[in-house]
């Protein structure tokens, strides 16, 4: 079963998610640090990620996780639309970049089609 690490801090967001996709074990992180030893331990074959985390940048969190696996695939998921933090976070490395207004059906194709490559 493929793996998905949510870093988010939300716990009914992760809850959401879990629900939301299907035939995928979710593993969750609150913190930045939290998703880069989960990174290490589990070796997810995706990682969405949150922009505000209450210890570090998702961005900063996708570096460090880039620096240990320059393949990870990253997903940012966030409330942030400025174009300079989009701009920043593939940069970072980030292989997508999908709002939180997105809609759902979108996410859960993002996240299907991700897993697929």
């Amino acid at each position: 079963m493929k793996t998905v690490l949510l870093v988010e801090d939300s716990e009914m967001f992760y809850h959401l998610l879990k629900k939301m996709i299907k035939g995928v074990s979710v593993e969750w992180a609150r913190l930045g640090e939290e998703a880069i030893e989960r990174y290490k331990e589990k070796k997810p074959e995706l990682v969405i990620m949150d922009v505000v985390l209450p210890d570090m940048s998702g961005i900063e969190a996708i570096k460090e996780i880039k620096k240990i696996d320059n393949n990870a695939k990253i997903i940012v998921l966030s409330g942030i639309d400025h174009d300079e933090v989009i701009q920043d976070a593939k940069k970072a490395g980030a292989t997508a970049y999908i709002s939180k207004s997105a809609g759902v059906n979108y996410l859960r194709s993002k996240i299907y089609e991700e897993l697929k490559n």
